[in-house]
């Protein structure tokens, strides 16, 4: 979910893996990327070369419109993840 007037977002991962030291670790299940779109985008300290895009849709009062989306591998300095471990 997303507050678009804050920015304050909660977002449910729905795959995800520990990185330890460079390296890809083991999956987790449950987590919860929280926090706000404007200081996260502040704390992007990595961009990736390998756009990838897909089809998704954007819910509005109206109904849902078929949109296209995508980006590159960023990655982010610091980021609060919720869940259970």
């Amino acid at each position: 979910s997303v507050n678009p007037l804050t920015g304050a977002f909660n977002f449910s991962v729905a795959e995800g893996y520990l990185v330890k030291n460079g390296k890809i670790c083991e999956p987790v299940r449950g987590a919860a990327l929280i926090g706000n779109g404007g200081d996260v985008i502040q704390k992007i300290d990595m961009v990736g070369q390998d756009l990838d895009t897909a089809q998704g849709n954007c819910g509005a009062s109206s109904g849902m419109v078929p949109t296209d989306v995508g980006q590159p591998l960023i990655r982010v300095s610091s980021i609060t993840v919720g869940g259970q471990a």
